[in-house]
């Protein structure tokens, strides 16, 4: 049950800031009434830290099995593309002006870095990426996801031939 509830907040803050996110639109959207909501979220701050865990964990878990396939192209386009198709908060939290909280900014400080060293040790192990290279392609996915997020770019950004040219400078 808690994973439903979970899912249903995650599009919630995706599709509004955490400002215009409201608990009674919570628990609107819910179909609880508002008590409901604080037996299971003491905080409207602790409900969204347990919905960015659990994006993350989503996220992560996506991000390990798409590097186990091997396959780079596959694991750059997806990289940019599941933002978007996957409506993963997580991914794009730090566009959407949660760094403003402390404890919600610390925890996507933590959480970035345990990203960070997946992908770390994915490409030194693989390509023999130093931290710096790693540091910049993971910025350049990072900020190419936000992008195909922003503009809906399935049409307007061609996803192969960036793809293309991030192998031609990194690879």
């Amino acid at each position: 049950m808690k994973t439903k509830l979970l899912e249903k907040i995650e599009t919630l803050f995706w599709e509004n800031s955490f400002a215009e996110v409201t608990m009674d639109e919570i628990a609107r959207e819910l179909g609880m009434k508002k008590a409901s909501v604080y037996y299971h979220f003491p905080s409207k701050e602790e409900m969204f830290i347990e919905v960015l865990e659990y994006s993350f964990n989503r996220y992560k878990l996506f991000i390990e099995v798409l590097i186990s396939s091997n396959n780079l192209d596959e694991i750059l386009t997806w990289i940019i593309k599941y933002p978007l198709e996957s409506k993963n908060l997580f991914a794009v939290v730090s566009q959407k002006w949660y760094c403003k909280i402390w404890i919600i900014r610390d925890l996507i400080s933590i959480k970035n870095r345990e990203l960070f060293n997946t992908y770390f040790d994915f490409f030194a192990w693989k390509y023999w990426f130093n931290q710096e290279k790693t540091i910049l392609l993971q910025s350049i996915l990072n900020d190419l996801s936000k992008k195909y997020c922003i503009f809906d770019c399935s049409e307007s950004l061609d996803a192969d031939k960036l793809i293309m040219e991030i192998k031609k400078i990194f690879f």
